[in-house]
């Protein structure tokens, strides 16, 4: 997000400071450790501090501080449980039996993320165990999860646990049930291919099933009989799979007049400046209308709140139906092997989870610390001479393609340094004294860290400088991951956007503030999409909100707020001319448009005597009983829309809200009662397409 030029704060850097840090909703140790630390550094020391110019000095400094060692680093975190998934699997059973599959897919759920995963050294330890239960026990239960699901006809997530199962040591003589009800799921996904070589692994694995002898003839009959069928037919081929057999993927809608070439996660109708007074911003190359898609990208980093650690994907936020989970723990889940198998991040930080969690640490430290682990400690070592400040007016206005992907795009975000006071740096630096101590508990280091606790190696103080970095960039370039919850099916009433987590878009960190928003965020997992709640004009700033609306909060309230989070001063249309929150608005104060120059015409709408208003910008008269009329017919179009939202057709109700957006803006300049109305249910429409879910509202015993 850049900036406009800086001031002084208006509140106690420290103060600032400890909320970037630490989680007022849930305290722990680091506030004393901090404390601590704080009271031993004498003031000579501190002067000495203040003095230093870089961020690997700083923290050089702060690691060779003797109280910064007064702490206990120790990896613990909720490791498997072989009797707790055992009872699960048991209990999951039961449901089984009695058709309750939806209870038996929770609590097979549970038995899949407690089981001992068959892997690496463990696996050679179980190998040799006497008990072949534990060998067994995580595939069994995907396997009978596997079968819950498929009564639920979640086809796509049984055919990944057997898959998972198959690949985590089943017992091989039941090997040929799995592989039946695979090729069954195949066959109804019209996967003739897939389903054939499914069954030819059936009859395979049948040899070792332990049946009578007459039941073993009758599922080699049956499996040569689809067999034959397959072999002998004309067309065997995997056909397209029929809608509702697999998952549907995330729907990420096309860019407005497709990609721009600079920015690709920007439709063509954005271009990106620079000046000194608004930082880089984005403005509009064409009209932008209500609707269009402004920008679609996935996030450099992001970090899941641990609230929905039970119940969403590490890796890519989605809902877990049939969670995968670490092979090692069991805090976290994965909505399948692939995302498990794309997380690096947590192979590194699964052994000191639950550390960083007890520290009190805030979701800004946990995105800081995930820009650093979800990358091995060559990647920055082999971009370390790279790492020197850019002018973002030069990189800005040249030609080059700014690719979202790219390291050093994200390194390059704001991060005002030049305004920071000594003691924010100091708040700072002991906080990333505390992730480095932690990080020496894992393999991060392996080979290039110091053997001592109490001593920092070149490669750890280099990696704390980066994080001491990532640190000031987060707190100016991350935004809140949302999704949108729904307290029953298909209804809007008590609905409402709730934070699943923060990411990082070097993208749409571009993008400037107005407390009159131009966009709306929604999410696909944990992409962003932004759209389009008003009319932008060619060569108009296109800004987004940093959580401050003018209609919910007075100026003053979110001057004060965005001072003291972002260091700036708002100077939007909202701000300037302070205009009234949405509770305040009334029609009796209304301004429309001239036909001629589209300047503003003020009109008391209460003393209303003639309908011909003089234009002050170029003289000419406006009869604006066209625009009432206009107004009138806006009336009708909102109330069709929002009979479509109350059966919860989104695709017509989108339409109509357009269309209502569009006659409003064609008639009125905002402030309006009825146009911010329109917004906002718009907003609620596209909310819904995004991250959604129902989840009941709970009732009183």
């Amino acid at each position: 997000m850049a900036m406009s030029d800086t001031y002084e704060d208006p509140l106690p850097h420290l103060n600032r400071s400890r909320r970037m840090l630490e989680d007022s909703d849930r305290p722990g140790f680091f506030k004393d450790y901090y404390r601590a630390v704080r009271k031993a550094t004498s003031n000579d020391q501190f002067n000495q501090f203040s003095k230093l110019k870089t961020n690997e000095e700083r923290i050089r400094f702060c690691f060779n501080l003797p109280a910064a060692h007064d702490i206990d680093i120790k990896t613990f975190f909720k490791g498997k449980s072989e009797k707790e998934a055992l009872e699960k699997k048991e209990a999951g059973n039961k449901c089984f039996g009695r058709k309750n599959n939806v209870e038996a897919l929770k609590l097979y759920s549970q038995a899949v993320v407690k089981a001992p995963v068959p892997s690496g050294k463990y696996w050679k330890l179980i190998k040799e165990c006497a008990d072949p239960r534990k060998m067994t026990l995580y595939a069994i239960c995907l396997a009978n999860r596997s079968a819950a699901l498929y009564h639920l006809r979640e086809y796509h997530y049984c055919v990944k646990d057997i898959d998972e199962a198959l690949e985590h040591h089943y017992p091989k003589e039941l090997k040929y049930k799995l592989y039946k009800r695979k090729a069954r799921l195949l066959s109804h996904m019209k996967q003739h291919i897939d389903a054939r070589d499914a069954y030819r692994q059936a009859l395979k694995w049948l040899d070792w099933a332990k049946m009578e002898r007459e039941k073993r003839i009758e599922h080699q009959t049956d499996i040569q009989k689809w067999l034959k069928m397959y072999e002998t037919g004309k067309v065997v081929k995997n056909w397209d799979i029929p809608e509702g057999y697999i998952e549907p993927a995330p729907i990420i809608p096309d860019l407005a007049e497709g990609s721009s070439e600079r920015f690709p996660s920007l439709s063509k109708k954005v271009d990106v400046k620079y000046d000194n007074n608004q930082g880089r911003y984005a403005v509009a190359a064409e009209d932008i209308e209500p609707g269009d898609v402004i920008a679609t990208e996935k996030p450099f980093a992001a970090v899941l709140l641990r609230e929905e650690y039970g119940n969403h994907c590490q890796k890519c936020f989605k809902v877990t139906k049939a969670p995968i989970p670490c092979k090692k723990c069991s805090n976290v889940l994965f909505c399948s092997a692939e995302c498990r198998q794309e997380s690096f991040f947590h192979t590194i930080e699964c052994p000191i989870l639950d550390l960083l969690t007890g520290s009190g640490m805030s979701i800004n430290c946990f995105l800081a610390f995930r820009l650093v682990t979800q990358y091995p400690l060559s990647f920055f070592l082999d971009l370390k001479d790279q790492l020197v400040e850019e002018d973002p007016k030069e990189t800005t206005n040249n030609k080059q393609v700014y690719d979202p992907t790219d390291f050093l795009r994200l390194y390059h975000l704001v991060h005002h340094a030049e305004s920071r006071t000594p003691e924010d740096f100091f708040h700072r630096c002991i906080m990333i004294v505390f992730m480095v101590k932690a990080l020496k508990k894992t393999k991060y280091f392996e080979g290039k860290g110091s053997a001592s606790s109490d001593k920092i190696s070149d490669a750890e103080a280099f990696v704390g400088g980066l994080l001491l970095r990532f640190l000031q960039i987060v707190q100016f370039n991350a935004h809140e991951v949302s999704e949108f919850v729904l307290i029953a099916p298909r209804t809007f009433d008590g609905a409402k956007n709730e934070s699943l987590g923060a990411a990082i878009y070097p993208t749409l960190a571009l993008f400037n503030h107005s407390c009159h928003s131009a966009q709306v965020r929604l999410f696909s997992g944990n992409q962003v999409i932004t759209k389009a709640i008003r009319n932008i004009r060619k060569g108009e700033i296109v800004p987004e909100n940093y959580g401050q609306s003018f209609t919910s909060k007075v100026k003053s309230q979110r001057k004060a707020e965005l001072a003291d989070r972002y260091w700036f001063e708002c100077n939007c249309e909202a701000c300037q001319k302070d205009w009234p929150m949405y509770k305040d608005m009334t029609n009796s104060f209304l301004s429309f448009k001239c036909h001629k120059c589209q300047g503003p015409l003020p009109v008391n709408t209460d003393n209303l005597l003639i309908p011909f208003i003089k234009c002050e910008k170029c003289g000419d008269q406006t009869n604006i009983l066209s625009a009432l009329k206009n107004l009138q017919n806006t009336e009708q179009t909102f109330k069709g829309a929002c009979k479509e939202m109350e059966a919860f057709n989104l695709e017509k109700a989108e339409s109509l809200l357009i269309e209502n957006l569009k006659q409003l803006e064609s008639s009125l300049y905002p402030p309006y009662r009825d146009y911010h109305l329109t917004q906002e249910a718009y907003m609620r429409v596209c909310l819904c397409q995004g991250n959604s879910k129902v989840k009941p509202l709970k009732t009183a015993e």
